[in-house]
């Protein structure tokens, strides 16, 4: 904050208009001073020395009262002026404050209220604004073509021009071939799973929540939480940052398909429903399974995929995980297969009831491929898994 310049305060003061009757005020206090002060010096001698200027007076017939020099006799106005340039400067600093934090507060869009999708209305040919979706598809036996061009959407970006400006294309119904990617080639990264180059998103500052059956989100950034309350969800080319360790997408109910999309925060996507398949996805912060779950040509880098007591029917196939860990401390695990990944270690079930562990044709980085595995245990398999370094195999 810069300095506060006096000159200027002085002036505001200047322009301040006194009370109507404060040089009476000044006048009166000063004759008191002066009348105690005569009373109680009247029997003191004259100065000796003379004072032409009272001569003077003398000769012209003026009475003379002489007022000493001394602070106590002054008006006390010194005081109250501090206090006054005190105070309009804490209002100034004060004031400064308000516009200091404004401006901060401004600089970064403001959270919206949680947006909710659940009608048929909120279609990708519908005008865009600030608080809702550019490109949510009404479900399939419900579509209707959009006429007309797209009207351009400032806060749209395209995906390979970072900070650019572009026009929403709804890639969803056919007008021309969706951004996508080519046929995968060597193990997932972070240079070939996510939103596609050649995507436009548009922005949705808050959550986003889904309750519509059968509804289609695509090309959209989200800055919030994606919550999924109704069936057969399909998330399409869509960015989510959740802030402050928030889950990226929350599924509530069943058949959730998440395609060509990128979930970041707390934990990526937490499925508290059975049905979920997730295909060429970047999940950087890990999921929680619980049941009839896929995930295809994923890329989590180190994050874990944690299988929940409980689950069955789990396929992890051709992703780059840290963890597989599954947890069936709670109830039996049933029906997961771990094949052709590049990840850490499986944690497998250690618990009586437990059945159906496949971990086959995987590369293993590390030293320490598995944990808790049981060779005895009914239908668990584990085949052809190497060392990712050296080729050898590795074994549990």
């Amino acid at each position: 904050m810069g300095r506060i310049d006096e000159n200027e305060l002085r002036a505001l003061f200047e322009e301040i208009e006194a009370p109507p009757r404060l040089d009476r005020w000044r006048d009166r206090i000063a004759d008191v001073h002066a009348e105690a002060y005569v009373r109680e010096h009247d029997d003191e001698p004259e100065p000796a020395e003379d004072d032409d200027s009272e001569h003077l007076a003398e000769e012209a017939g003026a009475d003379i009262v002489a007022l000493p020099i001394v602070d106590e006799l002054r008006p006390r106005r010194q005081r109250g002026r501090s206090m006054a340039v005190a105070a309009a400067a804490a209002a100034v600093v004060g004031l400064g404050g308000v516009v200091v934090t404004t401006t901060l507060l401004t600089d970064a869009p403001p959270a919206d209220p949680t947006m909710i999708i659940d009608g048929p209305d909120k279609t990708v040919s519908s005008s865009p604004s600030r608080n809702e979706p550019t490109n949510v598809s009404k479900p399939p036996s419900t579509q209707q073509p959009s006429s007309g061009a797209e009207r351009p959407n400032p806060g749209t970006t395209q995906r390979n021009q970072p900070g650019g400006t572009g026009t929403m294309v709804d890639n969803s119904g056919g007008g021309g071939p969706e951004p996508g990617w080519p046929s995968m080639v060597g193990d997932p990264n972070s240079t070939n799973t996510g939103v596609p180059l050649g995507a436009t998103l548009g922005d949705h500052y808050g959550d986003l929540r889904i309750a519509t059956a059968g509804q289609v989100v695509s090309d959209l950034r989200v800055t919030g939480t994606v919550i999924v309350d109704a069936p057969n969800v399909t998330l399409k080319r869509v960015l989510v940052v959740a802030p402050y360790g928030a889950t990226a997408v929350r599924q509530n109910a069943g058949g959730l398909t998440v395609v060509d999309s990128e979930l970041s925060g707390g934990t990526s996507l937490t499925q508290a429903a059975n049905g979920l398949t997730i295909r060429r996805s970047r999940l950087q912060s890990g999921v929680t399974i619980t049941g009839g779950a896929q995930l295809y040509n994923c890329y989590l880098d180190n994050a874990d995929v944690l299988v929940t007591p409980g689950s069955s029917s789990v396929l992890l196939r051709h992703n780059t995980i840290g963890r597989v860990t599954m947890n069936d401390l709670d109830a039996p695990i049933r029906g997961v297969t771990v094949d052709d990944n590049l990840l850490n270690e499986v944690d497998a079930p250690t618990q009586a009831g437990s059945a159906g562990i496949h971990v086959l044709n995987n590369r293993f980085r590390g030293s320490a491929p598995s944990t808790g595995w049981k060779s005895g245990a009914s239908d668990y398999q584990w085949s052809n898994n190497t060392y990712a370094d050296s080729g050898a195999p590795a074994y549990p």
